[in-house]
């Protein structure tokens, strides 16, 4: 990979268990030399917290084994200038193990897992992926405004101007953005991507999802992708659209309506959506956000254009695609990728069919099974999922939980101001 003229600096990233970006700065002279050997790290990234706590005890590894390093490489077709930071470029790198076979450890080399899957049966999964976030005063943590503005084009904020610069400077990083808009929420925000093959699509989100939140910080702002960041206000989700395609046609349509192999493709996505909630959802604040009559799902229910539903089969001239909307816009982009992936694979292997279609209001659904409500909860259906332990490594499986239960912990122990506001001179 050549530089692009101009570059003093590479940006060797990776995705942290949390699909936070992580990485090392290359001065452009160490580039062929690192670019062909890649770069040793320690594999704690892989199973730390949220604030880089390196845990003493893990499934895979710790103190006594002295957190032992992992390698990436950049990934030929990734490299891009980051056009506020003149002369930096970043690249994405996948993870090894140093005798150079993919890290178990490594989320990315699980939907690449997954995907292979789908390639030997010619089959190229293409989706999209939209985050929400919201953008607020760094001191305060509130929004600059007092109310919202759905689809507000021009309403005197600064999120106007900030908008518009955060998506020119995407657009120029080279991601393939459709719109922006004000959400349904104070000071929230979405901006879409295109859809594109499902590797391809999950490293452009993460790619977006840091970029946002450094642009946000060239404002003055802090862009944050957390669930539930207000009580009364919407929750910040992450709906994941896809379709399969094999030479040029679309699996999911058929003459007359959606066809058999998007039913059993569904079937899967319904079957699985409660195994896989901790993909998706790992946090004590995630589960805050799945609430009833919040336009977020609590169930497994599906249907057409309903945005009570977990699952949506959209049509559009004929053509197919599904939106599965249980997932929070804090969750690792490839584990809950790859969840939905193997899910709707397993679907169509084994000719599963999905419950009854949703046609009013899914809360009061008394067809649909109740999703996850708490981090217990969606531990407890990862592990006793047949299928996570069949399409992912389990010292993956394993080592998520145990990183997962340490930050449920950290939330749980202690005790909270709105406990003592609460109790104190009522009991």
């Amino acid at each position: 990979m050549k530089l692009p003229e101009g570059i003093h600096t590479v940006e060797m990233v990776f995705a942290d268990v949390f699909g936070v970006l992580r990485g090392k700065k290359v001065p452009a002279n160490q580039w062929p030399r690192v670019a062909h050997e890649g770069s040793h790290i320690p594999g704690a990234p892989l199973y730390w917290g949220v604030r880089c706590e390196c845990p003493d005890e893990s499934p895979a590894g710790g103190m006594d084994e002295g957190y032992p390093d992992v390698v990436i490489k950049p990934v030929v077709g990734t490299l891009r200038p980051v056009p506020w930071r003149p002369g930096v470029a970043q690249v994405f790198c996948s993870i090894e193990n140093p005798d150079g076979s993919p890290s178990e450890l490594c989320p990315r080399n699980a939907l690449v897992s997954v995907l292979s899957e789908y390639e030997k049966e010619g089959i190229d999964a293409q989706i999209a992926l939209e985050m929400e976030f919201y953008l607020l005063d760094p001191e305060t943590h509130r929004p600059l405004i007092s109310q919202m503005n759905t689809y507000g084009v021009v309403d005197g904020s600064p999120y106007d101007a900030i908008l518009t610069d955060i998506m020119t400077n995407l657009v120029a990083y080279g991601l393939p953005v459709e719109a922006g808009m004000q959400e349904y929420g104070t000071g929230q925000m979405e901006i879409t991507l295109r859809y594109d093959r499902a590797l391809k699509a999950a490293d452009d989100a993460i790619f977006m999802r840091s970029a946002v939140k450094e642009l946000a910080v060239k404002h003055g702002l802090v862009a944050t992708y957390m669930a539930k960041p207000f009580d009364g206000e919407s929750g910040s989700g992450l709906h994941i659209h896809q379709s399969m395609w094999r030479d040029g046609v679309n699996l999911f349509d058929a003459v007359d309506g959606p066809s058999e192999y998007a039913m059993h493709y569904l079937g899967g996505l319904q079957r699985r959506i409660g195994e896989f909630s901790l993909f998706g959802s790992w946090s004590v604040n995630d589960y805050k956000r799945r609430q009833d009559f919040t336009l977020c799902p609590t169930t497994d229910s599906w249907g057409g254009d309903n945005r009570t539903v977990a699952i949506r089969m959209i049509e559009a001239e004929g053509s197919y695609r599904f939106e599965q909307r249980d997932p929070c816009s804090t969750s690792n982009l490839y584990l809950v990728v790859a969840g939905q992936l193997a899910a709707g694979l397993d679907g169509v292997r084994h000719q599963l069919t999905p419950g009854p279609r949703c046609e009013l209001n899914a809360y009061t659904d008394p067809n649909a099974k109740p999703l996850p409500r708490s981090v217990p909860a969606a531990i407890d259906a990862l592990r006793g999922s047949d299928l996570a332990r069949e399409a992912f490594p389990a010292l993956l499986i394993d080592t998520y939980v145990d990183t997962v239960q340490r930050e449920y912990q950290a939330i749980m122990q202690p005790v909270s101001d709105i406990e003592r506001t609460r109790y104190i001179g009522a009991i």
